[in-house]
């Protein structure tokens, strides 16, 4: 397991859970999870659509998974890919800037890895906050 915490180890199996729900058309299945305000966590996983721009990414569908219990505000987030996906495991631009409007602080952590079926393959877990992956997020 390394160094990963007992909260990001959590929040990665949660993400792995939804992983298992993605509805995948011609893409690669993804699962999130996010820590909200209050403690708890919710997941998401992508939802594809044949029309481009019509589906939804794990990280958002998460969020709004929390959103519609009352929080609106996270402190994490973890995202888990199969690990069929060659390129590295990370949010989109449109995922980093809603990830940023819901975040409690700019210093969240997005935790990132692949899995192989059923396990999480700990040696892909990356750990970086929101304001490395996007310094300057649109704001009113």
């Amino acid at each position: 397991m390394g160094d990963v915490r007992k909260k990001e180890k959590k929040l990665l199996e949660e993400a792995l859970k939804a992983l298992k729900n993605a509805y995948v058309l011609w893409g690669f299945g993804v699962g999130a999870s996010v820590l909200a305000q209050d403690g708890k966590v919710y997941s998401g996983c992508n939802v594809e659509s044949w029309i481009s721009g019509l589906g939804i990414c794990a990280e958002r569908c998460a969020i709004h998974h929390a959103v519609l219990h009352g929080n609106k505000k996270i402190r994490e987030i973890a995202v888990v890919a199969d690990a069929k996906n060659k390129s590295e495991i990370k949010p989109c631009g449109a995922c980093l800037q809603y990830i940023a409007d819901f975040a409690e602080t700019p210093e969240i952590k997005i935790v990132t890895a692949k899995a192989d079926g059923d396990k999480i393959l700990f040696e892909t877990v990356k750990v970086k906050m929101l304001k490395e992956m996007l310094p300057e997020p649109f704001r009113k």
